[in-house]
Order: structure tokens, then C-alpha cells, then sequence
């Protein structure tokens, strides 16, 4: 009978008696050595209650699963079935890295599939940021390319229609400026040539006189602030022509500084030129980069209080440098941000007028492949540096 349950279930039979001894084994053909076995089971069992053990047993975990038997009264013997758990652990390991190769295998594909969702989602929406960006820098001729017909392709047509009309507008804007600037001029050249002449048919001691020499100077104010609108739209519009030729620095710096002195002395700030090269020549346009210099020096006198100070430094290394510094009331770290920006004012007096000398100086300095930057600190001064390529010194 135990060698039949054996077989039926595939594992090693035993029956034991109350107190642990082996009576038959199915492993074992012939009448089985007494031995008593208590382990954990086969306790259990004896004391009338199902018992399971897993022992390491010659390198393999063995389930024993132990069971009383009883007749209608006493229990009288154990039931005990031993079988090795290799297999089942082999099929669980088995059945792991089966799931494991397909779990890693979908993540994998996962991660393909949303990556190219991924990408074909935010592929045109950075292409649309990047037309933002560039649209925020001023470029209104830049657009959005259309690669799809859902929302994001609806978007980027707005895009583009918007990037249109901003274009469009920003051009009839130039021309205006343009056309409007050359209406000025022939009026302002009029009233200055009246003011002129009847200056000098009244005479100096006249009450009159006095009235029309604010005519006069205002007219000239007047017209630089339309030369400057001038310049902006020959600059927006690419049409600044610029005639380069040999330009001796320090003389550039000299007869622009000997131009401001009285202009500095009338707000009592003192005006002063260093150099440190008598030869140093760069290849521009002398009346461009003399209107660069003007900008900057009368932009540092007017921050200065009387008694301060402004210095204009030549030097010569790779480049030329030429730096105008001020000890004028300082700009804020806000502001150095714009400094640069068409028809941006600060707060001060540095930048009174259309807010479009810096810009235009920037642009200049670019022509000419140089650069201009700035530093400054409020309340103790500002520097701005313009360097430019030396032709020779």
C-alpha cells in the first residue's frame, strides 16, 4: 500500500507509529531499520494535528507533509510524505526570469513608443518656442514650420499669421518713423535759419534776442532727437551706410572731447582725456564713431552732479579700447538689462531724449566689428567699454 501511494503521488512515503518509529518506508525494499523521526511534522501529527516541515536535506529543500491516522477511537500511526522541492523551485525561477525578460522587454518598448510620442508632441512645440524666442529678440520675419495638422499645426499657423502681421506693421512703423523724420527737417532747417537771421538783426542786448536764441537752440535739439529717429529707421530698415576709411583714435577722442568741453563745464563737470598709444589707428567711419563717443560722453555728464567727473581712457591690447567712465549717480542692475534696448528711459536724466542713442551706438560698434558693454554700481559711477579691431599702431 505505501509503495502504491508512492507512485500515485510521486514522493517518498513513510508510516510511522504514535511515538516517531518507522514501520514501512516506499524507498526502502526491504523491512526498514527502526528509527524514530520527530521531527516538526511528525510531532504535530502526533498530537492529532496535520503537520508541514521544509528541511535542507543533501543540498535540496524537501517539503514533509505529515498526517495522523485514526480509527474510531486512538490515533494510531503517522502518515508521512517527503518530496523534493528542486523542480518547483526551478519552474518558480524559470517563471521569474521568464516574466522578468517580458516586463523588462515591455519597458523597453514603453519607452520607445513614448519616446516617439514623446518627441512627435514636443518636437513642434519647441519649434514653435524657438520662433517665440527669436520673435521676442525682434525677428518678425522668423516662422514656425507645419509639420502636422492637429492642434499644434493650428497653433503654429496662428504663429506664423501673427509673426505676418507683427512683420508688417513693424515695417509700415520704420516708415513712418522715416517719412516723419524727413517732413522735420525742412521745417526745423526753416525756423533755425529765421532764428539765426533775426538774431542777428536785433542784436545781442536786445530782450528779443534772448527769445530767439532759445528758438535757435532748441531747433538744434530738436533735430539731433530727428536724426536719431533717423538713424533707427536706416538701422531697422538695413539701409545705414557706412564709409570706412583710416582713423586715428586719439584724434577722434581729442576733437570730441575739445567739442564737450563747454558742454561739461556748463554743468560744471570736468572733462578729461587719458591715453596710453599716440598711434593707434582702426579702419571705420570717423563721423559714426565720433557720434558713438558723443553719446556716451554727454549721456556721463548728464549724470554727473557739479564737481564730479568724467574720464575718457584710450588703451591698446588685442584691441582698442576706449572706455568712457562717470562718476555720475550709477545705474541699477534692473535697468544695465535695457540699457541697450530701442526707446528704453530710465529714471534718470542719462537717458533723456527718444531712448534710442545707446541702440544705435551698439549697432554702430557691431558694424565695425567691435563691442560695447557696460558696468556700473548705483551712487558711485558707471564704465562703458567700446573695443574695436586696430587696423596698425
Amino acid at each position: 500500500m505505501v509503495k502504491k501511494l508512492a507512485a500515485d503521488t510521486n514522493a517518498q512515503v513513510q508510516v510511522l507509529n504514535t511515538e516517531g518509529m518507522l514501520l514501512g518506508d516506499s524507498s526502502i525494499s526491504s523491512t526498514p531499520i527502526p528509527v524514530k523521526i520527530l521531527t516538526p511534522d511528525v510531532i504535530q501529527a502526533i498530537s492529532g494535528e496535520n503537520g508541514v516541515y521544509i528541511e535542507n536535506l543533501h543540498n535540496e529543500k524537501v517539503l514533509h507533509v505529515s498526517v495522523p491516522i485514526k480509527n474510531k477511537i486512538n490515533y494510531i500511526a503517522v502518515l508521512r510524505l517527503s518530496s523534493s522541492l528542486e523542480e518547483v523551485y526551478n519552474v518558480i525561477k524559470k517563471l521569474v526570469l521568464f516574466f522578468g525578460v517580458v516586463i523588462t522587454a515591455s519597458s523597453l518598448v514603453a519607452l520607445v513608443i513614448g519616446f516617439f510620442i514623446a518627441n512627435r508632441l514636443t518636437k513642434p512645440l519647441n519649434m514653435v518656442k524657438k520662433a517665440t524666442q527669436e520673435m521676442a529678440k525682434g525677428n518678425f520675419k522668423v516662422r514656425a514650420q507645419k509639420i502636422s495638422n492637429d492642434e499644434i499645426g493650428v497653433l503654429a499657423d496662428s504663429f506664423n499669421k501673427m509673426a505676418e502681421e507683427l512683420g508688417q506693421l513693424e515695417e509700415m512703423k520704420n516708415e513712418f518713423i522715416s517719412n516723419i523724420s524727413h517732413e522735420l527737417k525742412t521745417p526745423l532747417t526753416s525756423i533755425k535759419g529765421f532764428a539765426v537771421t533775426a538774431m542777428d538783426m536785433v542784436g545781442e542786448n536786445s530782450e528779443l534776442y534772448e527769445y530767439l536764441n532759445i528758438i535757435d537752440e532748441e531747433a538744434d535739439r530738436l533735430s539731433r532727437l530727428v536724426d536719431e529717429l533717423l538713424d533707427f529707421s536706416k538701422i531697422e530698415l538695413n539701409k545705414i551706410k557706412l564709409t570706412f576709411d583710416d582713423v586715428d583714435i586719439n584724434c577722434l577722442i581729442r576733437e570730441t572731447v575739445v567739442a564737450l568741453k563747454p558742454v561739461a563745464e556748463n554743468h560744471g563737470v570736468n572733462l578729461i582725456c587719458e591715453k596710453n598709444n599716440d598711434n593707434l589707428v582702426v579702419y571705420g567711419d570717423k563721423n559714426r564713431l565720433k557720434q558713438v563717443l558723443v553719446n556716451l560722453i554727454d549721456n556721463g555728464i548728464k549724470a554727473c552732479e557739479s564737481g564730479k567727473t568724467v574720464k575718457v581712457v584710450l588703451e591698446a591690447k588685442e584691441r582698442a579700447i576706449i572706455k568712457v567712465e562717470d562718476e555720475g549717480h550709477g545705474i541699477s542692475e534692473s535697468e544695465m538689462k535695457h540699457i541697450f534696448d530701442k526707446f528704453y528711459r530710465g529714471k534718470n536724466s542719462r537717458y533723456s531724449g527718444t531712448g534710442l542713442g545707446l541702440a544705435i551706438a551698439k549697432k554702430i560698434i557691431e558694424e565695425h566689428g567691435g563691442s560695447i558693454t557696460v558696468e556700473s554700481e548705483e551712487n558711485k559711477g558707471t564704465v562703458f567699454t567700446v573695443t574695436l579691431p586696430i587696423k596698425y599702431q
